[in-house]
């Protein structure tokens, strides 16, 4: 394929700054959203933490499936909201409503037991702020840098979302071990506070087409709701890039996080054996988020893809039929590396292709793309390993993937898709797909 026959978002006339991991607003930027996430992961060991100790196992799991039910009814119509108000705006009211709601928690639980209720309702709220929170997320980053430097922006987001896991659940955990779960969650009222004062700080690029006036707000919230579905819908590129996310989460998600403790156990490997395959999984993804910041970019961004999601096919099969852990562990690498750079560029490319006044709500799909059939991939998993055995789990993830790798290798509009680069500013298309 030759060049001049690739998809590519058009050009920016500023397009052509420093590089992302050089740009203070960017950096302002990742500095609150880090924070947050790292609120998040104390949040979570916190909130555990205090159902075990006051619900029990019921009320445990109660409090922990609540949060996710309305993020996942909500998200569709948060895209929407994001659209209308903007996604900085929205990212600092969750901040700040999640701060509130935190330190009020942190007030009613140093004064008296954690009751079943207030945890519901702190998992309810924050369950809500989510289904805003992610879209916006998505969204943002196409206001910050210009096209060529997307994929660039993602590899770094991805080192702070797996920096954050890292530091978060420890601190989270080693703070609810000294000074109880009030402390933790007026930690966490504070680590929200420090993330609104970053972000409040964050630059914007101008965006002509971004949808928020007046005329807009008196729009019905659904019928938004459908112009999104219409835009993505549309779109070849966009519609093929989140269904093919869809089918490679239902693939993947069962298989790493339920079917490697099964495959550990049947295989004999010792527990140690779980720790060093999904460790093994996280480097690798570390490792290409930071090749990702240093490359930039890769041509034939879509082919690229393409051919990674089918590699990513073999080494979770790689993983279920290895003869021994080194060989489980190396496919788990290898896995994690493809996945956090395709990740990443289709993560590009989607905000390089969505008209501006849309983002929020083709953020809210690929969300729901992302999180919606994990439940049923950690089902799928389940039953593949009672009636044959893990191996067969494995199998099935891997041809599932294979699946949403062929489907971006037989469609052109993704296949040939292109994120723009700096050093051939030129070669651009008059518009968008």
């Amino acid at each position: 394929m030759s060049a001049e026959g690739a998809v590519r978002p058009p050009a920016d006339a500023a397009a052509y700054g420093v590089p992302s991991y050089r740009d203070l607003n960017v950096l302002r930027w990742l500095t609150g959203f880090g924070v947050s996430l790292l609120g998040d992961q104390v949040y979570f060991v916190a909130l555990a933490w205090a159902a075990v100790q006051s619900t029990g196992a019921r009320g445990t799991g109660l409090v922990l499936a609540v949060g996710s039910v309305p993020r996942l009814v909500l998200l569709l119509v948060g895209g929407a909201f994001v659209d209308r108000w903007g996604a900085r705006r929205l990212m600092l009211g969750s901040d700040m409503l999640r701060g509130a709601v935190m330190a009020a928690a942190a007030l009613i639980i140093a004064t008296s037991s954690p009751s079943l209720l207030v945890l519901v309702s702190v998992a309810v709220v924050f369950g809500v702020v989510d289904a805003m929170f992610l879209p916006a997320v998505g969204a943002l980053p196409q206001r910050l840098v210009a096209a060529e430097e997307l994929a660039r922006l993602q590899g770094m987001r991805m080192l702070v979302q797996r920096a954050a896991i890292v530091v978060g659940a420890p601190l989270g955990g080693a703070t609810v071990a000294a000074f109880g779960v009030a402390a933790a969650f007026a930690v966490n009222a504070v680590s929200f506070g420090v993330s609104v004062l970053a972000l409040a700080s964050v630059r914007l690029r101008p965006n002509p087409h971004l949808a928020g006036g007046a005329e807009q707000r008196n729009h019905a919230l659904l019928t938004d709701v459908r112009d999104g579905l219409r835009v993505v819908r549309r779109s070849a590129l966009l519609r093929t890039a989140l269904l093919t996310a869809a089918v490679s989460e239902l693939g993947f998600s069962g298989p790493i996080n339920v079917g490697v403790p099964l495959l550990v156990r049947d295989r004999g490997w010792q527990a140690a054996g779980v720790g060093l395959i999904i460790g093994g999984f996280g480097a690798g993804a570390a490792l290409a988020a930071l090749a990702l910041v240093v490359i930039g970019r890769l041509p034939r961004t879509g082919l690229a893809y393409a051919v990674l999601s089918l590699a990513m096919a073999a080494a979770l099969a790689g993983i279920g039929y290895g003869p021994s852990r080194l060989w489980a562990v190396t496919a788990a690498v290898l896995l994690g590396a493809g996945g956090g750079v395709a990740s990443a560029i289709l993560l590009a490319l989607v905000q390089a292709y969505t008209p501006a006044a849309y983002l929020g709500r083709a953020f809210s799909l690929s969300s729901l793309a992302s999180f919606g059939g994990i439940p049923v991939s950690y089902a799928m998993t389940g039953f593949a390993v009672d009636a044959l055995d893990p191996r067969a789990a494995f199998a099935g993830g891997a041809a599932l993937a294979a699946c949403g790798g062929l489907i971006s290798l037989l469609t052109p509009a993704l296949r040939r898709a292109e994120l723009p680069d700096r050093k051939r500013p030129g070669r651009h298309p008059p518009g968008r797909e």
